[in-house]
């Protein structure tokens, strides 16, 4: 499958989008993952959003890469998203290597910080990220604070 990556600030961003982009998120993490929380919120301003469409503009993937000193001092990326139809076709990995990439980009020299969901830590390791911390429960479901060491 065929997907088209495009990055853009808020202000970039059309009321039209932002709403597609928030009834996505809400579609993933709210409804299929069964967690009832804010999930627009203020770091969706102090943000690059990165929007994966296909070739008939449909928004089948997604995630925010947070400026430094937003969620964390370090730039950090989440809000990571494939759509049911997109999942195991290597989207999933192009996103968090495109966040590395936007981030070492913007952010030369800067670690990145994640908050992971625990079953996905595997995932994350294989792109260098490191576990910190102890696990925590976010919204019922158990993180896990990562690492990636700048370059």
């Amino acid at each position: 499958m065929e997907i088209n990556w495009s990055w853009k600030k808020i202000s970039d961003i059309s009321g039209a989008e932002m709403h597609e982009i928030l009834a996505l998120r809400q579609s993933v993490f709210v409804v299929e993952q069964d967690c009832a929380y804010l999930d627009a919120d203020e770091w969706d301003k102090q943000s690059w959003h990165l929007l994966g469409r296909r070739d008939d503009g449909q928004l089948v993937a997604y995630a925010r890469l947070n400026f430094p000193h937003t969620r964390y001092p370090e730039p950090s990326f989440g809000r990571v998203l494939v759509t049911k139809e997109t999942r195991g076709t290597g989207a999933g990995r192009r996103i968090v290597a495109a966040c590395i990439q936007k981030s070492r980009q913007e952010y030369p020299g800067s670690n990145m910080r994640i908050s992971a969901q625990a079953y996905l830590t595997k995932f994350y390791e294989e792109f260098g990220f490191m576990g910190v911390g102890d696990p925590y429960e976010d919204e019922g479901i158990e993180h896990l604070d990562m690492v990636l060491v700048g370059q």
